[in-house]
């Protein structure tokens, strides 16, 4: 009897560990700026009117019945917006007086345009006048009681503004003495406006200093005192056309910044 034992005992052990850690951070931070600049010039011209030849402007308006109320405000405006082109800061001082069959005094001679402005408003246009128009004795009365030294005249030259709607009630011959009287005065440049058909232009030519038609301007009805129109009877008192110019830069900055 044969007895084989055999024993086998394989015991294998195989750990196998593996870690792998990974890591990964990215932080990306993007900042982007952008500036703009943009300028703009705006370049304003500012005209004053003109710079005008003598200190002294005279202002001599029919105010006869023939007129009217309404015209007469019309009328009245208009001479308001030529005292409003004069330079009165700059050494121009102004009279003015109303004439019909008789006359009147609004204001000697003054350096203040509020002041004149407030006494050719002061006078009220009579309801149902009926005063006739005596041109000659108006210019009569502008020599003896405007264009004298002790109302302010400065001999230094004056022109005087003669508006009218018709014609003069006088004689002709009255009315060309008085027209001599009033450009004998040292000085003194005379412009007639004649306003509507009425007008005799022959004897605003006698009142206008120069030959003919020089200096005598007319139009056919009040609605035509115009802005255009006053520029064209007030720059026979120009020696110059003057004009400013402000230039005025705005600059604009704009910064845009995107994350």
């Amino acid at each position: 009897t044969t007895t084989s034992t055999s024993t086998s005992t394989s015991t294998s052990t195989s750990t196998t560990t593996s870690t792998s850690t990974s890591t990964s951070t990215t932080t990306s931070t993007s900042t982007s700026t952008s500036t703009s600049t943009t300028t703009s010039t705006t370049t304003t011209t500012t005209t004053s009117f003109c710079q005008f030849n003598v200190p002294d402007i005279v202002f001599i308006l029919d105010n006869s019945g023939s007129i009217g109320e309404s015209n007469f405000a019309i009328t009245r405006q208009f001479v308001l917006n030529l005292i409003d082109r004069l330079d009165f800061g700059n050494g121009i001082q102004a009279a003015a007086m109303l004439f019909n069959s008789d006359q009147t005094l609004l204001s000697h001679f003054t350096s203040d345009a509020n002041a004149l402005v407030n006494a050719i408003n002061a006078y009220v246009y009579p309801p149902g006048n009926t005063a006739g128009t005596a041109t000659g004795a108006a210019l009569n009365f502008a020599v003896d009681n405007i264009l004298q030294a002790a109302n302010g005249y400065r001999e230094q030259g004056a022109y005087v503004y003669v508006i009218t709607d018709g014609q003069s009630q006088e004689s002709a011959s009255f009315v060309a003495s008085a027209s001599a009287n009033l450009q004998g005065v040292s000085g003194v440049e005379v412009i007639s406006i004649g306003i509507s058909a009425a007008v005799d232009e022959t004897e605003l030519s006698v009142i206008a200093t120069g030959a003919g038609t020089n200096n005598v301007y007319t139009v056919l009805a009040f609605e035509d005192l115009t802005p255009a129109f006053e520029d064209e009877v007030l720059r026979v008192a120009c020696e110059v056309d003057t004009t400013t110019t402000t230039t005025t830069t705005t600059t604009t900055t704009t910064t845009t910044t995107t994350a």
